[in-house]
């Protein structure tokens, strides 16, 4: 760590998933104090359960949350309900800021899911909490999220079986 940066606890929510998992080691490695937020530590989101116990003396949220749906009226529950959750739970524990991870290019597209980012977008405007989205190119794995809610007339392109990574 800089001898500038003062470590942080930082909490991470969705902090076991495709992105979640690589912010957890690279602050962990930089020597902040990581606190996840995910259902396996007793964390539901969509609920709030959990939630005001986890943010005890943490300094900064960082939601990389996701939802698989293409469905605008899910997306925009999903992400609307757990920002506004996220933020309340935030004042209450006196958290500082929230980082908020977003999509590059979701104003003009009429996607369902890109409607639920666009909607935690405008919570994190309107609210009171210190905020900042950053706005990232789509991950390499979006190509095989994509095959699962895809389908061309009767081909199903969804994956069976396991993936194995390979070198």
């Amino acid at each position: 760590m800089s001898e500038k940066m003062t470590p942080m606890r930082i909490a991470v929510a969705g902090g076991t998933g495709v992105v979640g998992r690589h912010v957890v080691e690279v602050a962990t490695e930089r020597g902040h104090e990581v606190v996840l937020l995910a259902r396996s530590v007793g964390v539901d989101l969509t609920t709030g359960v959990g939630l005001e116990e986890r943010l005890a003396g943490v300094d900064a949220v960082v939601d990389v949350t996701s939802v698989p749906t293409q469905d605008r009226a899910a997306s925009e529950a999903f992400f609307g309900g757990v920002t506004r959750r996220l933020l309340a739970a935030e004042r209450a524990a006196e958290v500082g800021h929230h980082v908020a991870l977003s999509i590059v290019g979701i104003d003009d597209v009429p996607s369902g899911y890109y409607a639920g980012k666009r909607l935690q977008e405008r919570v994190l405007a309107e609210g009171e909490q210190p905020w900042s989205v950053l706005r990232a190119t789509q991950f390499h794995e979006f190509a095989e999220q994509v095959l699962h809610f895809v389908r061309l007339g009767p081909a199903d392109l969804r994956r069976r079986g396991h993936q194995h990574d390979q070198a």
